[in-house]
């Protein structure tokens, strides 16, 4: 298990946050987070030799999978990963229902299953993430290194909106008290107590989703007359994009007047797996020794170089996982590498979540992402709340002009075409394409207190 970080006594850092004396180191695991490239390349090698023979005695799945691909039993280095075949989630779902409720991919004896979780079924039904006491003590290694990173530490007292269950954002719980932090838990959506909570001054840092921390910063904007005087110093958001968008990013620091980082994981990973130092120029890979990360073109799939300025799906190979380990898993979200070092001294690269997949979408040969829309949309603060979502007739992936877009306002009001007008020039300017824009009030656009789905599909 990971001690807690060495004592460091020249306090000063850019990997703190402002204000932040704490006398801990801010990096939690130096020695790992640290280290060079080919120290993390050797021992990553080493690790994926061992998962390779667990895999071979524990996986019929992989088994099948890598002997249709004509590999067999060859010893694959982890040099020559991108031989081996891409895993799908449709993939994971169909082993799971072959042999429920932990299918030909269970690793693992099903004794020493210890946790289960469960996915959301967004995509298709629900299906279980098993882990076993060595997997949960990994999620929590990578999640203290991913909150610590955030400005987290022993000394802060987090309000946070993620459910203990039955997703796997709960095992948060488990990774603040690794931590040392006071966890003050509460239920998503729960707006009443949330406030309470920062108004009563029992928490400085703030967990929830880039939705939820905008609508609280629009809330308060509306009814307090000083809402940045709350105890509330650092929101840390998770779950969506958003949190580093600039225009969403502003607001809530301006209002709040707080510091804004973000995380990001995936359930069929790990819930934490990137998380952004105080500096704010994207978030840090913490999965290092557990989980090896690529990068691919996000249409041909061909692999691609993690270099400042590079956009691309993650995929995602586990290390050390026990419980129903994954090869090449197409994680399905899309980023931007903003950088492969930082000053706060980690050598992990750095990144921005851009879209998932499923909401990018082409217009004229165009890529555009929802996100990009956020961003123009949040400029026409507060004519606007900032939440907007794309409206698709379907899923094909090239979309006729102009693009319909639904903005949310505060109120109804007499329709704006100023406002209207104003929206789609902006995205026109900056964005190359056209579009339709709608003004939808707020208690008609749908719930603020969790996620905001980008895009939605109506006939």
């Amino acid at each position: 298990m990971t001690s807690q970080p060495a004592v460091n006594k020249t306090r000063s850092s850019p990997g703190r946050l402002h204000g932040d004396n704490c006398e801990r180191d801010w990096i939690w695991d130096r020695e790992v987070e640290t280290a060079s490239d080919a120290e993390t390349t050797t021992a990553a090698a080493a690790a994926w030799d061992r998962q390779r023979q667990h895999l071979a005695e524990g996986s019929p799945f992989y088994a099948g999978k890598f002997r249709q691909a004509g590999i067999g039993t060859t010893k694959v280095r982890l040099a020559d990963i991108a031989k081996l075949p891409f895993t799908t989630k449709d993939e994971l779902r169909q082993a799971a229902e072959e042999q429920p409720p932990f299918g030909t991919n269970a690793g693992v004896e099903p004794e020493r299953i210890k946790r289960l979780y469960q996915t959301s079924g967004t995509t298709g039904s629900p299906t279980v993430i098993a882990l076993t006491r060595t997997d949960m003590e990994t999620w929590t290694t990578i999640g203290a290194r991913t909150y610590y990173a955030t400005g987290i530490h022993e000394h802060h007292s987090v309000l946070t909106t993620f459910g203990a269950g039955p997703f796997v954002a709960g095992h948060t719980h488990f990774v603040l008290t690794r931590l040392g932090a006071r966890a003050v838990p509460v239920a998503p959506g729960d707006t009443a107590r949330v406030l309470f909570g920062l108004k009563a001054g029992i928490a400085d840092t703030l967990l929830s989703t880039p939705s939820f921390a905008q609508y609280l910063a629009n809330r308060l904007e509306g009814t307090d007359p000083d809402p940045s005087s709350l105890a509330l110093l650092h929101v840390v958001t998770g779950g969506e994009p958003g949190g580093g968008i600039p225009a969403i990013r502003d607001h809530i620091q301006r209002v709040l007047g707080v510091t804004v980082t973000e995380v990001m994981g995936i359930g069929d990973i790990a819930p934490s797996l990137f998380g952004e130092c105080p500096r704010q120029h994207g978030m840090h890979f913490s999965g290092t020794g557990h989980v090896w990360p690529e990068l691919v073109d996000p249409g041909t799939q061909e692999p691609m170089a993690i270099e400042t300025g590079a956009v691309g799906e993650l995929v995602y190979t586990h290390l050390t996982r026990e419980a129903m380990p994954v090869v090449r898993f197409l994680s399905g979200d899309i980023i931007r590498i903003e950088g492969t070092s930082c000053e706060c001294g980690r050598t992990s690269f750095r990144m921005r979540c851009l879209a998932r997949r499923d909401d990018m979408f082409i217009v004229r040969g165009v890529n555009v992402y929802p996100g990009a829309i956020l961003a123009v949309v949040g400029e026409f603060r507060p004519r606007v709340t900032g939440r907007a979502r794309v409206v698709r007739k379907d899923s094909d992936v090239s979309v006729q002009p102009p693009v319909p877009v639904e903005v949310e306002i505060q109120a109804p009001s007499e329709p704006d075409a100023a406002l209207v007008a104003e929206i789609e020039e902006a995205v026109h300017i900056k964005l190359s394409f056209r579009c339709k824009v709608e003004l939808v009030p707020e208690h008609t656009f749908g719930d603020s207190a969790y996620k905001t789905k980008l895009t939605v599909t109506r006939p």
